[in-house]
């Protein structure tokens, strides 16, 4: 973005002046940004002792727009609604370029009831009727503890996924590499990809990065785990991705308990879009919980027996939520992705066969591509940035978990 059509008023600290400043940080989300207009600056001015340090600019919502879709989101986002003829498309579009973890309380100049209903609906916290004064901010920041309708704002969450091999080798790795590629570089999501196997795994190998120390030692006190701690052990891959793992030593008895992995995923959730998880096949407590709380499975399998008997075993550990014949919801849980198709031949199992034995049909079908893959994993180069069938496939699946092939969800409310 060109940072010279935004002109900042006035940055409520000792900032330096370039506006840019703050916002890059790595771990700087502003508490507060405004997009408003003369009078509502002023109103902000004045309380600048109850807002903090802030960032306020002269502008309405398609200036918000084009700020934070380069700059990190703050906590709390004040933008001015006033004259748009249609306020939730563009409300929809700020939803797409904003991080999760925002409360956004707009102001407009219609005293609508319907208007206020559509906001809060779509996600909004709180829809303020100009002119702003003193005590509508005070009273529109003040936290809702005692609320039973907390807002959805305090729900904004983003999505996460885990994803797991039915069995070893069926490339669950580098389908969830891909895919937190796809989604951070073809979406333009802020993502967050977590490998889990702390001895063994392969994340940071398809990137041709290297870990930073700390994953295991944070884990192992969850007390300390928050955005700040895991920002500087987060390596970032281009703009939007980021990756979160270790190499521990191979005779070390590496553990992980299951309130680590709750607190690890409620920090990380209200940070990014998706989370994307690669989960080890190990049967303990903390792997069978990141799979427990994931809004979405992803189980890869392969064309062979073995591998089909052990999704099924996978998906049974889940209940009821994937019975076979049961009919498939939009907001079913798991989802099987069938890779390498055509590796094995004629002795493979025919497709026709695979959907027989899935509880519920494959999402992809992803094509076995050795001359692609094999070369892009020796050099750490990502497949899916490449045009092809393999790309495809990938988009296939990462639309199927974005909802971007149906009526898209608000990106504040409560990931399901």
């Amino acid at each position: 973005m060109d940072t010279m059509t935004i002109e900042p008023l006035n940055l409520l600290s000792s900032a330096a002046p370039q506006i840019e400043a703050e916002p890059k940080v790595a771990a700087g989300r502003l508490p507060l940004i405004a997009f408003v207009d003369t009078e509502t600056e002023r109103v902000l001015q004045e309380a600048s002792v109850l807002i903090g340090r802030s960032l306020i600019t002269r502008g309405g919502i398609a200036k918000a727009i084009e700020y934070l879709s380069e700059q990190r989101s703050p906590h709390t986002l004040i933008v001015d609604i006033s004259g748009i003829d249609l306020p939730l498309s563009q409300i929809q579009i700020l939803a797409d370029v904003c991080e999760p973890g925002t409360t956004v309380i707009a102001i407009g100049d219609h005293n609508d009831v319907g208007l206020y209903r559509d906001l809060v609906e779509a996600g909004v916290s709180n829809y303020i009727v100009k002119p702003l004064t003193r005590e509508l901010l005070t009273k529109a920041l003040a936290p809702k503890a005692n609320s039973g309708e907390v807002g959805r704002a305090v729900l904004k969450l983003g999505k996460m996924v885990s994803f797991i091999g039915a069995r070893g080798g069926v490339g669950a790795t580098t389908l969830a590499a891909n895919l937190a590629w796809h989604l951070a570089n073809r979406q333009s999501r802020r993502v967050a990809l977590v490998d889990l196997d702390l001895q063994n795994g392969d994340c940071a190998l398809l990137f041709n990065i290297e870990t930073t120390p700390g994953f295991r030692d944070a884990l192992a006190n969850p007390l300390r785990l928050d955005h700040l701690l895991l920002d500087r052990l987060m390596t970032q891959v281009g703009e939007r991705l980021f990756v979160l793992g270790s190499e521990e030593p191979l005779h070390d008895n590496v553990q992980i308990t299951a309130s680590a992995i709750d607190t690890l995923f409620s920090v990380l959730r209200s940070q990014f879009h998706y989370v994307i998880v690669d989960v080890p096949r190990i049967p303990a407590p903390a792997y069978r919980r990141v799979l427990e709380i994931a809004d979405r499975r992803v189980i890869v399998v392969d064309q062979t027996m073995r591998a089909m008997r052990d999704a099924v075993r996978v998906a049974k550990m889940f209940g009821d939520d994937a019975i076979p014949g049961a009919e498939r919801s939009a907001e079913h849980r798991n989802i099987f992705v069938v890779n390498r198709v055509g590796e094995a031949g004629q002795h493979a199992l025919s497709l026709k066969d695979v959907h027989k034995v899935l509880p519920v049909q494959p999402t992809s079908l992803v094509p076995f591509l050795p001359s692609l893959l094999m070369p892009a994993a020796h050099h750490g180069l990502i497949a899916a940035s490449k045009r092809g069938k393999f790309a495809d496939a990938v988009t296939t699946l990462a639309s199927e978990l974005s909802g971007r092939n149906r009526r898209r969800r608000w990106w504040w409310r409560a990931a399901k």
